[in-house]
């Protein structure tokens, strides 16, 4: 009988301990709350000259309301009589804005170069290569898709400042002058947060 007093308060005691703790689960974390990140994209630019290619950027956000893109691309761009590739890398500085548990707008500017090289199609015509510099203002959405994984879609307006290679027709050779180009930018690419 005692044994069973004794099993009886004990269970009470378990009981009502148990009913005073909750268990957890661990709070799971957002890609946008991680610091740094690296990702890939597919662009393409259209306006006074149209290309598409693609682009790899670092990503690191130093504060909850900054953060830096670095980026490097690869484009490929209509030119008369020859093929045209130009490499862009420069930088993105941007202001994150959460809509949500899982979406974010980022309004950007920054700058960047372009090393731009002309491949004539004609036999031995020379080629016509150079570099431009260029700033653009523009702004992405951002979607997460899980704890370290989110997709971005980006668009901006980009000033190029060059000179013009298509002076006289093909000649290979760049004009004088420094003029500027105007394109819009589209990107779509993944985002994987460290």
């Amino acid at each position: 009988m005692r044994l069973l007093f004794l099993a009886v308060v004990c269970g009470g005691l378990l009981a009502r301990a148990d009913s005073g703790l909750s268990i957890q689960k661990p709070h799971a974390i957002s890609p946008f709350d991680r610091t740094f990140g690296i990702g890939a994209y597919a662009t393409g630019w259209h306006g006074a000259y149209g290309g598409a290619g693609v682009g790899g950027r670092l990503r690191v956000e130093p504060l909850s309301w900054l953060g830096v893109d670095l980026f490097g691309e690869a484009l490929l761009v209509q030119a008369p009589n020859g093929i045209r590739h130009d490499h862009p890398i420069g930088f993105n500085l941007y202001l994150p804005f959460r809509l949500g548990g899982v979406a974010r707008v980022r309004p950007l500017l920054g700058m960047c170069v372009v090393a731009s090289f002309i491949e004539p199609t004609q036999p031995r015509a020379p080629r016509a290569d150079d570099v431009l510099v260029g700033a653009h203002l523009g702004a992405g959405l951002e979607l997460a898709m899980g704890s370290r994984l989110t997709f971005f879609a980006e668009g901006k307006a980009v000033v190029w400042v060059g000179h013009d290679r298509t002076v006289g027709g093909w000649t290979g050779a760049v004009g004088n002058e420094v003029q500027p180009f105007v394109v819009g930018q589209a990107q779509l690419g993944l985002m994987f947060h460290l």
